[in-house]
């Protein structure tokens, strides 16, 4: 019993000091991380199967909590883009009737111009036959005081 108790230790060393050894390999240690991670996964999935067997779980009140903030910032948001929609609809407006009043004052500021343009080239018109209306009453001036002076 004493030479078994001596060799299962004796193995139980080499063992041990053959699972630090395998411990320090790299794939080794990958495997110990992906076994401890597929742990945790197996835990989580637990954890959220007892959720969704229960209907009040915290996952799914989380979700719910998450939809509805955002379906509430949906219809915040839709609102602001309905409001300026309107307001850019009512600028709209406001620019097309005053491009519309632009253009009448346009169109009546040219009629008075040309009217005033009429009026010009009307009084040029008449200071020039008055101009010669006053030379020829000069030129008939000069022609009655030669004569007149003829006479004398």
């Amino acid at each position: 019993m004493t030479r078994h108790k001596a060799y299962y230790a004796k193995m139980k060393a080499h063992e041990d000091s053959l699972g630090e050894i395998e411990s320090k390999w790299t794939f080794m240690t990958e495997l110990h991380e992906k076994r401890v991670f597929v742990k945790e996964l197996a835990t989580m999935k637990e954890k959220l199967m007892q959720d969704l067997q229960n209907l009040e779980g915290n996952q799914i009140e989380e979700v719910q909590e998450d939809i509805k903030k955002l379906s509430d910032k949906i219809t915040t948001i839709k609102k602001s883009i309905t409001e300026k929609t309107h307001f850019l609809e009512k600028e709209n407006k406001i620019h097309e009737k005053l491009r519309k009043e632009i253009e009448v004052q346009h169109k009546r500021y040219d009629a008075i111009l040309k009217r005033l343009h009429c009026q010009v080239n009307k009084l040029r018109s008449n200071r020039r036959q008055w101009q010669w209306s006053i030379q020829q009453l000069e030129n008939a001036a000069a022609e009655l005081r030669k004569r007149i002076g003829t006479q004398e």
